[in-house]
């Protein structure tokens, strides 16, 4: 009994420790990784807005990446995704949703939640088409 009590701990940790995904895609993956991984979800690059865009859980998203603030060459800094939204509540929304979901970030920011055990953080922003989502990894060179 006490074996498979730890073993399910260490499974708990395990799980608990592992990074962050953002609709199934590892963002502590290399960016070739992630790219590619955007491409099986059927993402397509739209140069009008600079992003990737597709279906997200039946929405219409706009991905971009930054990948040359980072500390580790080849990794993914930041994760951007426009959600377009025209409620002019849609950032009190979104905060109050997210507050139930997750903690605060370090620091105690407005808007910064903690979303991994890995250090990646989500910020909650207003844009002119809507909420702009920005996950920071553990790559991100602030």
């Amino acid at each position: 009994m006490k074996k498979l009590f730890v073993v399910l701990a260490a499974m708990v940790m395990t799980l608990s420790a592992s990074a962050f995904d953002f609709d199934g895609i590892n963002l502590n993956a290399s960016v070739n990784k992630i790219s590619a991984e955007i491409a099986k979800r059927g993402y397509v690059y739209d140069e009008a807005s600079d992003a990737f865009t597709g279906m997200c859980q039946g929405t219409q998203i706009y991905m971009s990446m930054n990948w040359k603030d980072v500390k580790e060459a080849g990794k993914l800094g930041q994760l951007i995704v426009d959600v377009p939204m025209k409620e002019q509540d849609a950032l009190s929304i979104v905060t109050k949703m997210f507050n139930v979901i997750y903690h605060t970030a370090e620091g105690g920011k407005a808007n910064v939640y903690s979303v991994s055990n890995d250090g990646t953080t989500l910020e909650v922003l207003s844009s002119s088409k809507g909420i702009r989502l920005v996950y920071s990894t553990p790559f991100y060179k602030k």
